[in-house]
Parts: structure tokens; sequence; C-alpha cells
């Protein structure tokens, strides 16, 4: 799943946002500056992008840029998310 997930943000970052995805970006790649190079703007088309593909809300307390500071971090946010979603549902 968080591979799917990862999978997932880097295309929406190509290709819906059109940011340049570095080579080999990883779960250890930061969001930010050196990294993924995410400012606020493109983050928030990012995080919409996320709810509507996994049927899930990303409130702003769970993806901080204090605490959320890599890419794997964003795809645990999703698959924890994800998870309370189909939990709650049974």
């Amino acid at each position: 799943m968080q591979e799917e997930i990862q999978d997932f943000v880097l295309a929406v970052m190509r290709d819906v946002i059109n940011i340049p995805v570095p080579e080999g970006a990883d779960a250890d790649t930061p969001l930010g500056p050196d990294g993924l190079e995410l400012e606020s703007l493109p983050m928030i088309e990012l995080l919409l992008q996320l709810e509507g593909e996994y049927g899930i809300e990303l409130p702003e307390e769970d993806v901080d840029p204090e605490t959320v500071r890599t890419l794997g971090q964003l795809v645990q946010v999703v698959v924890d998310r994800r998870s309370t979603v189909a939990g709650a549902a049974r």
C-alpha cells in the first residue's frame, strides 16, 4: 500500500502539479527544500488529490510541515487515515 501511495504522490507532482520529481525520490526524500521542493500551494493541491483518490480527509494538523517532513511520513499519514476510515466503516 505504501508503495502505491508513494507512486501516486510522485505521479501527481509530475503530471498534475508539474513539479519535477528528483531522480531516486524515496521515503526519506524531504517534502521541502533539498527534496521535492513542495511549497504551500502545490502541497494543498497534492493533499486534495490524495483526499479524492483515497476517500479520506487530511486535517491540517495531520500534515503539519513541522512533523511531516519526508515523503515516507506523508505516505504513512495517508495509510493511517485510510485505516481509520476503513475501521469506522465496519
